[in-house]
C-alpha cells in the first residue's frame, strides 16, 4: 500500500487536525439543534408546553409535571443516580454480588500502572482501559491493549479524558495541577470479551427499544488515505445533519490501535472495495450502523439487563450489553454486562425500522400519566 511522505504527512496531518476541530464545533451545534428540536416535537404531540431554560436546556410542562432537559440529559433521574451510576468499579461490584456477569477488571492510575500491567500478564488476552468514572460516549477507552506499550498509550488517553477541568490561573500552576491531576484519575483495565455490543433502553424498569451497534468502518477507493477517507466521511455526515452529524469518528488512541492490528496507519491509502473497521468502540458509528434488535434478545437476558438499571436506581437508563448469543443469559454464555448509561443517547434510536419507539415522547407520555 503507498504511503505518503513524511514532510507531505505532517502537513496532511496538521490539516486534518484543523479541520477536525472545526467540525467538532459543528457537530456540537448540531447536537444541540437536534436534541432541542427533539425534545420539542415531543412535546408538541403531548400538547405540552416548552420554555427556554439555562445553558441551551428547555423546560418541559405536562400540566402539573415538569422536567428540564438538555441534549441526552433529562432531570427524572437526579444528580446522585446521576453521579452513582458514573462510578464504573463501584457499579461492575454490585453487579456482581448480585449475580450479574461482568468481565474480571482492576482499577489502577497513572501512578500504579504496573498493577494494570500485572493484570494484563495474567489476563492472556486484549484488554480495555478506559475511564473509571464520570465519562460517557467512549472518550478515553482502548480496546485491543495487548502489551505495555499499548497499555501506556491507553493508560494516558484514559487519564486525559478523566482528568479534572480546573478553574483558569497562572499557565505553570495549571500545568503543575494537571499532571498532578492526571497521576491520580482513576482507571479501569478490564478483559475484553467478544460479541455483538446492544444498547437496552429501560424507563422504570420497562424495555422501550434494543438496537445492536456495529463500528464505523470507511472503504477504500484507491487514492485516499484512511485518514483523508475518515475526513471525508465525516464531512458527509455533517452535510446529512439529523442523527448522522451526532458523532464524529475521531482520530484517537483508540483508532490508530484498531488500525494496527489490522496492519494499516492512518496514512496508508486502502485498495479499492476494502472496508476498514475503524474502532472496536461503537460510540461514534454513524445511524445505519445501529439495527433494530429486539427480537434478538431472550426475556432472561432482558430481565438481566434490568436489573442492572435498577441497581444503580436509574429510572432512564441505557445497558450496554456485549454477547455472542442474544437468545440466552448471559450467564450461560461468554457474554456480559458493560455499563449503565443513566444519559444514554436517544438519536441511535432513530434507525428508521417500521414501528421504531420516539423515546422522548415516550418519557414525556410517561409523566403526562403521572409515573413521576
Amino acid at each position: 500500500m503507498p504511503v505518503l511522505r513524511t514532510r507531505a504527512r505532517t502537513r496532511m496531518v496538521q490539516q486534518l487536525l484543523a479541520d477536525a476541530t472545526v467540525s467538532a464545533r459543528t457537530s456540537r451545534r448540531q447536537r444541540t439543534r437536534f436534541y432541542q428540536d427533539l425534545w420539542r416535537a415531543a412535546a408538541d404531540d403531548l400538547g405540552a408546553t416548552v420554555s427556554p431554560a439555562p445553558n441551551e436546556a428547555l423546560d418541559i410542562a405536562l400540566g402539573s409535571h415538569r422536567v428540564r432537559v438538555n441534549g441526552t440529559h433529562c432531570s427524572i433521574d437526579g444528580p446522585d443516580v446521576l453521579d452513582f451510576a458514573g462510578n464504573k468499579p463501584v457499579v461492575g461490584r454490585l453487579m456482581a454480588e448480585a449475580g450479574l456477569p461482568v468481565a474480571p477488571h482492576r482499577v489502577f492510575t497513572l501512578s500504579t500502572l504496573d498493577e494494570a500491567q500485572r493484570f494484563l500478564a495474567d489476563a492472556h488476552r486484549a484488554c480495555v482501559v478506559k475511564p473509571a468514572v464520570n465519562t460517557a460516549a467512549g472518550r478515553g477507552v482502548t480496546t485491543g491493549v495487548q502489551g505495555c506499550p499499548q497499555l501506556v498509550r491507553a493508560a494516558a488517553a484514559a487519564a486525559a479524558a478523566g482528568a479534572r477541568v480546573r478553574r483558569p490561573g497562572p499557565p505553570l500552576q495549571r500545568l503543575r495541577e494537571l499532571f498532578r491531576d492526571l497521576e491520580e484519575v482513576p482507571l479501569l483495565i478490564e478483559h475484553q470479551i467478544a460479541g455483538a455490543n446492544y444498547r437496552l433502553l429501560y424507563l422504570d424498569g420497562e424495555l422501550i427499544d434494543a438496537i445492536r451497534r456495529e463500528p464505523p468502518t470507511v472503504i477504500g477507493d484507491g487514492r485516499a488515505t484512511i485518514a483523508r477517507l475518515i475526513a471525508a466521511h465525516n464531512e458527509e455526515r455533517l452535510r446529512s445533519s439529523g442523527p448522522h452529524a451526532l458523532n464524529l469518528v475521531s482520530v484517537d488512541v483508540e483508532l490508530t490501535q484498531n488500525l494496527s492490528r489490522q496492519g494499516l496507519r492512518p496514512t496508508d491509502v486502502p485498495l479499492p472495495g476494502r472496508r476498514v473497521q475503524l474502532k472496536t468502540t461503537v460510540n461514534e458509528n454513524p445511524p445505519e450502523c445501529n439495527h433494530p434488535a429486539r427480537g434478538e434478545l431472550c426475556d432472561a437476558l432482558i430481565d438481566q439487563a434490568a436489573r442492572a438499571a435498577s441497581i444503580v436506581g436509574a429510572r432512564l437508563a441505557g445497558v450496554d450489553v456485549i454477547t455472542h448469543r442474544p437468545g440466552q443469559a448471559l450467564t450461560g454464555s461468554t457474554g456480559c454486562i458493560l455499563e449503565v448509561n443513566t444519559t444514554p443517547g436517544l438519536a441511535m434510536h432513530h434507525h428508521g425500522h417500521p414501528g421504531a419507539v420516539e423515546p422522548a415522547t415516550v418519557i414525556l407520555r410517561h409523566l403526562a400519566a403521572g409515573r413521576t
